[in-house]
Order: structure tokens, then C-alpha cells, then sequence
């Protein structure tokens, strides 16, 4: 927050879009989503993704569903309606087993979801284990390669 005013603080930018990003999960609109990170730079787009992305740490389901937006799993409004949202749910499973989205794993275009901390995800329990690979091709790579691909993608959001 910066300070303006008599003693008081006012909400930043990044503040206010924050807000409206919360909402907007909340209210399962990607659409408005759009509007916001299609046309921030990469730095701010990264800056008001953590701070949704800790804004939400308590509710799971808008966070799991942010996670499916993300993968492109969630393009419009309609696709709220679908009976099935593999990304979503598994995302909701990695957290709840204490992954944390966006440090641990990063869901990707594609309806893809890469697994950043190989250690975390080792260490959870076998039936975890189980029900992500047994839902999704795991293909493994080098934090080397996976860091060039999560530049890749980054690229690709720069506008």
C-alpha cells in the first residue's frame, strides 16, 4: 500500500487488481480474468498473481479453479458448466496433500500441470502419488529442462 492522504493508505495498482482478481475466481469469471492478465507486462502479471494467489491460500476451490484457468482448462464461462476438470481437481488433491500452486507445481497451457518441487511431491503419500500418475502422462525432466520450459511459457504470456 502506498501512503497518500491524511494518515491513511490508499491501494496500489497491483492492490486493486489483486482485488479484482480474487473476485473474479471467486465468482469463476475468465473472461474478466482475461482482461487483467492479457494486458498487464510480465512483471506485473507475476506480481498480481502471487498476491492472488496468497489471497486465496485459504479457499481451495478458487484457488484449484485458478489453477484450471490457468492450464487453459477454463477458457469461458461455459466451460464452468463441464462435469469434469481433471486440472482443477488435481490441483485441489496436490493441495490439500500441502503442494502449494505456483512453487511446487505450475499448471501450464495445454491442461498440463508441472511438477516444480520433485522432492515434495516424492515425499507424498503413495495414493497421491497414484491417483497423478495413474490421471496424467508424468514425464520427468531435469530442472534444467523444466526451467527452460517455464521460460518458454513465460515468453509466450509476454506481450
Amino acid at each position: 500500500m502506498s501512503g497518500k492522504g491524511f494518515g491513511q493508505s490508499q491501494p496500489t495498482k497491483i492492490d486493486n487488481l489483486v482485488e479484482s482478481a480474487v473476485r473474479y475466481c471467486q465468482k469463476r469469471n475468465p473472461e474478466a480474468l482475461d482482461k487483467i492478465f492479457d494486458n498487464l507486462p510480465v512483471k506485473l502479471n507475476k506480481q498480481v498473481l502471487d498476491g492472488t494467489v496468497a489471497a486465496l491460500q485459504k479457499d481451495i476451490d478458487s484457488l484449484s479453479w485458478l489453477c484450471g484457468y490457468f492450464a487453459s482448462e477454463i477458457n469461458s464461462t461455459s466451460d464452468n458448466d463441464k462435469p469434469y476438470h481433471p486440472i482443477t481437481l488435481l490441483s485441489k488433491l496436490l493441495m490439500k496433500s500441502g503442494m502449494q500452486p505456483f512453487v511446487d507445481f505450475i499448471p501450464n497451457i495445454g491442461c498440463r500441470i508441472s511438477i516444480l518441487n520433485t522432492d515434495k511431491f516424492a515425499a507424498l503419500p503413495p495414493r497421491v502419488q497414484a491417483a497423478v500418475k495413474a490421471g496424467f502422462e508424468a514425464v520427468e525432466t531435469s530442472g534444467e529442462e523444466a526451467q527452460r520450459i517455464n521460460e518458454a511459457l513465460l515468453q509466450e504470456f509476454e506481450v
